[in-house]
């Protein structure tokens, strides 16, 4: 069923349109156990398929034929682009799965719309299974697909025959400015004769009509994630009598680039937060800010998610015989790749460190700087000496002297661990200063969206693994699904083939490029594996101007020792 986030799109007199949809390029349409998916997502406008800058998040789902979700993934899409992957388990039975792509905003519009993928998965290990029936994959050289401006871009190979681990040289060339300023993805993958669905090209998905929705200014919709993920839930009173509009309620997620936002509910109770850091930590701290916090409870909503009811799956068919070679070379070939992942291992793109939301206005106190003391009570006292503790009936508050202030203000100072709040500061009393790296300090009052605090005092441990003990129905501590972590995609180098002469190659795979750029006389360079056979080269996306463009290419790779 849709998530409905029970607050209006504005007082706008005018009706909004929901004018988006996804495109998504996967590698293959048939799996085997122990393989990898990998796709890349646009995210377009409905109307004339340029990029759509409205959603920052994308989901994907792998439904089985019992209508039933076995993977789901969060994207980070970054210029409307995003990509990710998902390595086929041996807990998946061989049948007709669905790959559905959608957004926040998306789920506004009738499923149908929703981008819908057929993918074939065979499981070798378990005996007695089904596969799809489907068509044998087919493929003619150098197919360019029907679009209009294709023919600007042309894809170069210096030959047609390799022999393995032989070095091949792909040029793309364009002079046109659109097609080279447009958004593409690369594959060059093995084919055989194991039956596979038919996969969607960008010029194929851009034919078919996707329609925009229009959203009367009244209505009640499903929020689009416009500056990042939404996270949202409810303030409950457990009496039932205490108000719930205006409660204060905090967010923190900590970590190296920690988050922290603070929000009021809505008549309902209602609260929503928007993450726009890079930071991939699913544990999250949600807390209810208030002196009578212990009379709450919080709820948080679930992911959006769609109707698989709806969705049709092919019937099964036993599996042919004549595909039992192919079958049995693709799952040989998986669990040697698998066994040399160590050698091959694709890189995680290094994440940019981005400093705390007070980090302008903060004195700082690198504590190596000082001498180091045990305990947070000399700390304060020698180092940080503009903070100061209180305690009432076994309760440790931290406040902040304010020179301009007389007498001093008795709310206390914001506390932050690693991003972390503590309302409550006693798990700092036993808590070794030796593990904190430095101290930031803000004197005088400061404002976190719309709650004000008697200055901050935010402690950065070494190790960002900071827990507090302190729980309670008022603080929600939980985790979540985080976006994928983009990836450099490994790309096997034999310029030197004696690095790797003793190590296997079975690669079906040879490359996967999900940010190909078009710039004058781009070059894209692989090597070919030790597996002989025909391989698609493949490249998908979209112009600056919306206009599809899909390009087929066939090699072929000989087996060395036949040469």
């Amino acid at each position: 069923m849709f998530v409905l986030i029970s607050t209006q799109l504005g007082n706008a007199q005018q009706n909004i349109v929901v004018d988006e949809t996804i495109y998504l390029h996967a590698n293959a349409s048939t799996f085997v156990s122990g393989e990898t998916l990998l796709y890349k997502i646009y995210c377009l406008k409905s109307s004339d398929k340029t990029i759509s800058h409205i959603s920052k998040i994308a989901y994907v789902e792998l439904v089985d034929s019992d209508k039933k979700s076995v993977f789901k993934a969060k994207i980070k899409l970054e210029n409307a682009l995003g990509q990710g992957d998902y390595f086929i388990p041996t807990t998946l039975k061989t049948g007709s799965y669905k790959l559905v792509a959608y957004t926040n905003w998306m789920l506004n519009k009738p499923a149908s719309e929703f981008f819908q993928m057929d993918i074939n998965i065979v499981n070798p290990y378990k005996t007695n299974e089904k596969t799809p029936n489907s068509n044998v994959l087919t493929s003619s050289s150098n197919t360019v697909e029907s679009s209009a401006h294709t023919t600007d871009l042309n894809l170069r190979l210096n030959k047609k025959v390799f022999s393995s681990r032989e070095h091949v040289d792909l040029k793309l060339e364009s002079s046109n400015d659109n097609i080279k300023e447009g958004s593409y993805s690369l594959s060059v993958r093995k084919l055989d004769n194991i039956p596979t669905q038919n996969s969607i090209s960008a010029t194929n998905f851009a034919a078919k009509a996707s329609n925009t929705v229009v959203l009367d200014a009244n209505s009640k919709a499903v929020l689009p994630e416009l500056r990042g993920e939404m996270i949202s839930g409810k303030v409950v009173s457990k009496s039932g009598t205490d108000k719930i509009q205006d409660v204060t309620v905090s967010f923190s997620l900590p970590g190296k680039s920690f988050v922290f936002q603070v929000v009021k509910t809505n008549s309902e109770g209602r609260f929503i937060f928007s993450i726009d850091k890079e930071n991939y930590n699913p544990n999250i701290i949600i807390q209810v800010i208030d002196e009578r916090a212990d009379n709450y409870s919080i709820t948080l909503d679930e992911l959006p998610s769609i109707n698989t009811t709806q969705l049709a799956f092919s019937p099964n068919n036993n599996l042919s015989y004549t595909i039992k070679e192919s079958l049995l070379d693709r799952a040989v070939s998986s669990q040697i790749e698998n066994a040399y992942i160590h050698r091959k291992k694709d890189n995680l793109e290094k994440q940019t460190t981005q400093d705390p939301f007070y980090a302008t206005k903060a004195k700082e106190y690198v504590l190596d700087d000082y001498t180091r003391f045990k305990t947070l009570r000399e700390t304060i006292t020698e180092v940080t000496t503009e903070a100061y503790h209180k305690e009432n009936n076994g309760v440790m508050h931290l406040h902040v002297t304010d020179p301009s202030v007389f007498p001093q203000l008795p709310d206390p100072a914001l506390v932050l661990v690693d991003g972390l709040q503590l309302q409550n500061q006693n798990d700092l009393l036993k808590y070794n200063m030796k593990n904190i790296y430095r101290i930031d300090l803000i004197v005088g009052r400061y404002y976190v969206g719309p709650k004000s605090f008697n200055g901050l005092v935010s402690f950065i441990t070494f190790d960002k693994d900071f827990a507090s003990t302190q729980s309670g129905s008022s603080i929600l501590k939980t985790t979540i699904l985080r976006p994928q972590l983009k990836k450099i995609y490994n790309n096997v180098d034999y310029t030197n083939l004696a690095d790797n002469a003793r190590i296997p190659d079975f690669r079906n795979q040879l490359l996967w490029n999900p940010d190909v750029k078009l710039n004058k006389d781009s070059q894209t360079s692989f090597y070919t594996s030790d597996v002989a056979g025909n391989y698609e080269i493949r490249l998908e996306g979209f112009a600056k101007n919306g206009t599809p463009v899909s390009i087929k290419e066939l090699i072929e790779v000989k087996d060395t020792a036949t040469n």
